[in-house]
């Protein structure tokens, strides 16, 4: 993995179970009727998933998964933005107005989007190693222990079957 992404500062175990754990949340999402599309294209309905959670969300009382949602919700990762033609970086915090559970998981997404498309490997901009490796840490303690508050998605997430 080093050769593919030699500037990458993440270790590479932790960049590939996210990268994994993200991939099968979204196709148990899917898979157990948390999707939005039509013929042409399906896509994980995270938001609708997150407010049917929330509640258990709020209430599981876990110290780590605690801060981790702390951290995603007082330090969340930033957007990569274009400004004036040049990539840049937004402070973007969640919507303090939506469920816990939606926020937190919109910051999860950002983290994964941050991470896949490139912005944490190739950035000039991605010398906060240790920042990088807590909210990767967070986001993946997260949705491992989010896919638990969903029987249906428990299930297809562990099985991989529909």
């Amino acid at each position: 993995m080093r050769r593919t992404f030699p500037n990458m500062l993440l270790p590479p175990e932790i960049a590939y179970e996210f990268l994994g754990t993200f991939a099968r949340c979204e196709y148990a999402l899917k898979g157990s009727g948390f999707a939005r599309g039509n013929e042409n294209s399906v896509d994980a309905n995270w938001d609708a998933f997150a407010i049917s959670i929330d509640q258990s969300f709020q209430t599981l009382g876990e110290p780590e998964f605690r801060e981790a949602i702390d951290y995603l919700l007082t330090e969340p990762p930033r957007k990569q933005v274009l400004n004036n033609g040049r990539i840049g970086w937004k402070e973007s915090p969640p919507d303090k107005n939506l469920p816990q559970a939606q926020q937190v998981l919109l910051m999860v997404r950002r983290v994964r989007n941050n991470l896949f498309h490139g912005a944490k490997i190739w950035s000039p901009e991605n010398s906060n190693r240790e920042r990088d490796i807590k909210l990767v840490k967070a986001g993946l303690l997260v949705m491992k222990h989010c896919v638990n508050l969903s029987d249906e998605v428990c299930m297809a997430y562990k099985v991989g079957v529909f």
